[in-house]
């Protein structure tokens, strides 16, 4: 956990949490308290430190404008808006050289967020099957099994396995980087085995996925960035 601490002289009993300008985590800390306590606070109250941070962020995000120049994510990278006159009725955008190419249409801005969501969509077609045949590889529960998998815009889960082996991803996780995208896949894979989150789940998880405990982590950080 990346954190700056920082000492006022009112605060005497408790540590408190801030944001700065870029979203970072800012622990104001009594003075007579060391480094190490600090540290240790926050390692027992990682769940408060966790939803604080989800809380904190979500407020602090502002809608996109989809104007000339404003940063879009795609795959944990962000890329600028290269906005172009319209050319016909059809709208379309291109990834080169490190930028959105958007041609809006007829209808800026609103032609310019129907472009992007329809290129987040095919480009999320493309990815999530790849990435879920590559991990269903290494998922020996899953050997010789079709894996019907559907898309959806959705706002309180990024995934989900029906009880009919049909998971479902949220679109939105195009905008993750591809570890965190992996994170969800494997998750969702494993509940085709155990549909629950009892121990046999987590054993089959840490097997597919050893790092699953700090994607979570990062997802729950900056899930909110991927959802604008």
């Amino acid at each position: 956990m990346e954190y700056t601490i920082t000492r006022r002289p009112r605060v005497t009993r408790r540590l408190h949490m801030e944001l700065d300008n870029d979203g970072g985590l800012v622990v104001v800390a009594p003075r007579h308290w060391s480094k190490a306590h600090i540290s240790e606070t926050l390692s027992q109250n990682s769940l408060r430190v966790e939803r604080f941070l989800i809380r904190a962020r979500k407020r602090q995000l502002e809608p996109l404008s989809y104007i000339d120049g404003e940063l879009h994510l795609y795959l944990g990278k962000h890329y600028p808006l290269l906005i172009q006159p319209a050319l016909g009725r059809k709208s379309s955008v291109v990834l080169s050289e490190n930028v959105f190419q958007v041609n809006p249409g007829l209808n800026r801005p609103e032609g310019v967020r129907n472009a992007l969501q329809t290129w987040y969509h095919k480009q999320a077609l493309e990815v999530f099957n790849a990435r879920l045949q590559t991990i269903a590889g290494r998922a020996d529960w899953v050997s010789g099994r079709s894996v019907p998998l559907k898309l959806r815009k959705m706002k309180r889960t990024w995934g989900n396995c029906a009880s009919s082996g049909v998971i479902k991803l949220n679109t939105h996780l195009i905008k993750a980087p591809l570890p965190i995208l992996d994170a969800v896949i494997a998750h969702e894979l494993c509940h085709l085995k155990e549909m629950n989150h009892g121990k046999a789940f987590y054993a089959l998880l840490e097997r597919l996925n050893p790092n699953w405990r700090e994607d979570r982590r990062r997802l729950r950080s900056e899930g909110n960035l991927y959802l604008l």
